[in-house]
Formats: C-alpha cells, sequence, structure tokens
C-alpha cells in the first residue's frame, strides 16, 4: 500500500499564512526595488548632463566585465537560469554596442532595432521553461544554440529586408509615437505583457531565476523604449548586472541559512544566532515521536509534510521566540528574556496543539489513484525538553542540557515537556 497525507485546509490557512504573508514581503522588495531604480535611471538620463569620455569610456565597459561575472557566479551557486539570461543580455548589450549605434532613420538599424525588441523578451520568457541544472547541460546548450540559429536568421532577415521600402508597414502595423519612443506601440505591449508575467512569478513562488529574468527584462524594456537617451543601454545594462550580482548572492545566503523543506532558519542560522543571546534566555528541544515509524510506514513524503507542518505551527505560534530546524525531525527554539520558567506555559501549548492536530491519511492501492480510497485520521505527538542559562554561560552547554532534558522526555513516556533540573 502506498499511503499519502492529506492535510486539512486549516493546515493550508496556517501554510499560507506562515510562507505566502512573508514571502509575498520578499517579493515585493525584489519587486519594488528594480521598479525605484529604473525610474531613477530614466530620471537620471533625461536630466544629467553628457559624460565625460574617460566617465563613458567606463561605463559602456561596466556591463561587459558585471555580466561575465553574474555567468561565473550563477554556474557557482547552481543557478542556470541567471546565468543563461545573463549569457542573453550580454550578448544583447553587444549587439546594442555594435550594430545599433548608428541613427535609427537607416533601415538596417532600424530593423535591426525591431527585431532585438522582439527577441529578447520572448527568450527571456523561454528560460522559465528550462530545468534548474547546471549550465552546459544538453537543454541549456540547445536553448544557447537556439538563440545563435535566431541570430543567425535575423541577420540573414534585417539584410534581406532593409533593401525593400517598408514605409506602409511602420505607418499601418509597426505605428510608433517618436516624442516618446522609437519602439512600436506593439512592441511595447509585448515588454509589458512579459513583465507582467515575470512579476506575478515573483510574486507568486519567487525563486533566484524569477527575480533576474524580470530585472532582466524591464531594463532591456526601458533601454529599447527609451533608446533616444543617450547613453541609456550602458547605464541599465550596468544597473541591471549590479542587481544580478546582488540578487546571486542574496539568494546564495538564503540557500545556505534557510531550510529548504520547511522555510524556516536552519542549522547555520541557529549557531550564527545562538552567540548573540544576551543575559537572560533558555532553550527549547522539540522531537516528533516516532517519526522513523511514522515516515516507514506513510513514506518520505508524508514524513515532510509532517515536518512542514510542525515548523508552521511552531513559527505560527512562536510568541516572539525564534524557531529552528535543528534537523532530521528536531527543532529547536530559542526565548530571549525568559527563563526556562516563563517558556513552559507557551511549549505545553505547542505539545498540545500538534497532539491535538487530525492527519487525514488516504490510502491507494499501490499503481491505483483511485478517488474512492479510505481515508484515515491520524495524530502525531512531540516531546519537548527547555534549558535556561541559569549557572551557565556556554550557550551550546544550554542546548545540550536542553538536549538531555529532551531525553528524559522521550524515556518518560513522549508526549511531553521536561527542563533541566537546577543542581
Amino acid at each position: 500500500m502506498i499511503q499519502r497525507i492529506q492535510l486539512e485546509q486549516r493546515y493550508h490557512q496556517q501554510a499560507m499564512q506562515l510562507f505566502s504573508i512573508p514571502l509575498c514581503r520578499h517579493a515585493f522588495f525584489r519587486f519594488g526595488a528594480p521598479v525605484l531604480l529604473a525610474l531613477i535611471v530614466l530620471a537620471g538620463l533625461h536630466h544629467a548632463s553628457p559624460f565625460s569620455t574617460t566617465n563613458e569610456a567606463l561605463v559602456k565597459s561596466l556591463p561587459y566585465i558585471l555580466l561575465p561575472v553574474a555567468v561565473f557566479l550563477g554556474e557557482l551557486f547552481n543557478q542556470s537560469r541567471t546565468s543563461l539570461a545573463a549569457i542573453l543580455l550580454l550578448f544583447s548589450y553587444h549587439i546594442i554596442q555594435t550594430w545599433l549605434q548608428s541613427p535609427l532613420s537607416i533601415p538596417f538599424t532600424k530593423l535591426a532595432y525591431t527585431v532585438l525588441a522582439v527577441a529578447l523578451p520572448l527568450n527571456l520568457l523561454m528560460i522559465h521553461r528550462l530545468p534548474e541544472r547546471r549550465l552546459m547541460t544538453r537543454s541549456n546548450v540547445f536553448f544557447l544554440g537556439a538563440v545563435l540559429v535566431q541570430f543567425i536568421g535575423a541577420v540573414f532577415l534585417v539584410n534581406l529586408l532593409a533593401s525593400f521600402d517598408l514605409t506602409l508597414i511602420w505607418q499601418q502595423y509597426l505605428i510608433s509615437f517618436p516624442l516618446i519612443s522609437r519602439l512600436p506601440v506593439v512592441i511595447i505591449l509585448l515588454f509589458i505583457a512579459v513583465l507582467t508575467i515575470h512579476a506575478m512569478l515573483v510574486f507568486k513562488r519567487n525563486h533566484p531565476h524569477d527575480h533576474a529574468l524580470f530585472i532582466g527584462t524591464l531594463f532591456s524594456a526601458l533601454t529599447l523604449t527609451f533608446f533616444h537617451y543617450s547613453m541609456i543601454s550602458s547605464v541599465a545594462y550596468s544597473v541591471l548586472s549590479l542587481l544580478l550580482l546582488t540578487n546571486l548572492i542574496s539568494c546564495s545566503h538564503e540557500l545556505a541559512y534557510i531550510d529548504q523543506l520547511t522555510g524556516i532558519p536552519g542549522r547555520r542560522s541557529l549557531d550564527t544566532e545562538i552567540k548573540h543571546l544576551g543575559r537572560t534566555y533558555s532553550i527549547a528541544m522539540l522531537d516528533i515521536d516516532h517519526f522513523k515509524v511514522f515516515n516507514d510506514t506513510y513514506g518520505h513524503n508524508t514524513g515532510d509534510d509532517v515536518l512542514r507542518l510542525v515548523a508552521s505551527i511552531l513559527a505560527k505560534q512562536s510568541n516572539n521566540a525564534k524557531v529552528y530546524r535543528y534537523g532530521g525531525e528536531e527543532f529547536t527554539i530559542i526565548f530571549k528574556g525568559r527563563t526556562q520558567n516563563d517558556s513552559l506555559r507557551f511549549l505545553e501549548q505547542i505539545r498540545k496543539q500538534i497532539e491535538a492536530y487530525p492527519l487525514k491519511v488516504q490510502d491507494h492501492p499501490k499503481g491505483e489513484h483511485s478517488m474512492d480510497a479510505d481515508i484515515a485520521s491520524t495524530n502525531i505527538t512531540v516531546s519537548i525538553g527547555v534549558s535556561d542559562n541559569h549557572k551557565m554561560d556556554n550557550p551550546y552547554s544550554v542546548l545540550k542540557a536542553a538536549d538531555k532534558a529532551l531525553y528524559r522526555a522521550k524515556s518518560n513516556g513522549r508526549n511531553q515537556v521536561c527542563q533541566r533540573l537546577h543542581a
């Protein structure tokens, strides 16, 4: 039999409150900061005096330096989609600097500008469909090869069409308002549509590459929409390069300090926090009872759901305490400014809440996925040990004392809270 846990709607609501709201706030920061910087770049270029020759050369060279660094860091931190976005943006920047420096009144330049404005956002959007693997895997190499084929085809097409009079097409189908932008309105709408998709993905799931693709599309749209601004491409691409690097570094920090399964801080965060606890504090160690048996009975996916559930209850009812996943089925709770006696009431509430929580388990015969499978209820319990720093100077000694209290709680029959016995 293959068992699969089905958590009740109340848990999903708790999980949404626990994870989605902070995630949306974080996503809003990731969404709002690039938009604000884009507006600052646009306003600055609108009112700025011309760059000196030295500064202009420096700004023009920055994307050539920063984007390869983003490619390298993306590969180093296993963020291949961000690396692909950086490669694509570097290629587009090179096209702008090489082919689009002559006036747009020249047919070849205008066609190349238009084709780039169509191809770039669509290719950035396609990166979402690629798996998050190493850069030189088959799917990523195929994508880069497809981009190269597009480039060769675009060169041929632009050279071919440049010899024709396309005035009627520009006037009837590719209408633009030169006082605002040289880009046709329909392509501006394309950029808006793609940006909307990226923004929705940032708010919905907020993966590292979602942010990278959003800022890449945003600043390339800024560049091509306001192409008549002097130095727009160099300044915009320099800013987006810095944002890509910042995103990579911040995401690598999150991967190091946040437990990916439960979404709460992990062991490394605990090791950092435990060095700054103040004069009075208590530490609790929590362990899910018979978790190995539960895991073996219902499967690892079910066990993962249980870990997420316990993490959500702990974080939602933290009562100003800080919760960490210590490892496996163990969690650590830190109470600053509280003795173990002050913490007991809260820990007992947590124990009772977890014990009373009904888990709906649905059984499926092996190889079948019937909607009429039997559903049974089960419960989990936790054992908790707590210690404060009374007559103890080393926080790791307090942690060890809490672990001993936890062991005593399990030895005494589990599903209870035990505190350190003061000498």
